[in-house]
């Protein structure tokens, strides 16, 4: 019976998506196997400037409609990541976030964290649009140690 509730929950969440919604969550889904893919072939670095906006003249300021307009497209791109087949890491969806938030003009940052919790190593990623974090806590940069962005393609080591 339970099986049966989430089946018609999942079918009234997919009826209150507008066609618009339905054209961004095809395009979450095809973004996301992409980025799930090409993290075993190419850099982080190389993804992550990837999804800078082409234009920086015409970016919006992080602001009330833009953390909206972000929190809904997080929202998609969760959808998207449950129905597909393999499971998406918080990278991925990261990193399908941003381009899809820049592609729209809208300023995003990936932030990459961890933390020990009894032990063990955990790792997390997550966007943030000016300060504000995307589909997390606010605290979640409390939570973790935040990795400094750093470049390693540019570096000779010894």
């Amino acid at each position: 019976m339970d099986l049966l509730k989430l089946l018609k929950h999942k079918i009234q969440l997919a009826q209150r998506l507008s066609l618009s919604d339905w054209f961004t969550l095809t395009e979450a889904w095809w973004r996301l196997i992409f980025f799930h893919f090409a993290l075993f072939v190419t850099s982080y670095d190389r993804l992550d400037d990837s999804t800078r906006a082409a234009d920086s003249s015409t970016r919006r300021e992080a602001r009330a409609q833009a953390g909206a307009e972000a929190e809904h497209l997080h929202k998609l791109i969760h959808y998207a990541a449950q129905i597909h087949l393999i499971p998406m890491t918080c990278l991925v969806k990261s990193l399908t976030l941003k381009k899809m938030l820049n592609k729209q003009n809208i300023p995003a940052q990936i932030r990459i964290g961890a933390h020990k919790d009894q032990g063990t190593l955990r790792a997390h990623a997550w966007v943030e649009v000016g300060k504000t974090p995307i589909g997390e806590a606010d605290n979640v940069a409390e939570k973790f140690n935040i990795f400094d962005a750093v470049n390693l393609n540019n570096r000779k080591f010894i």
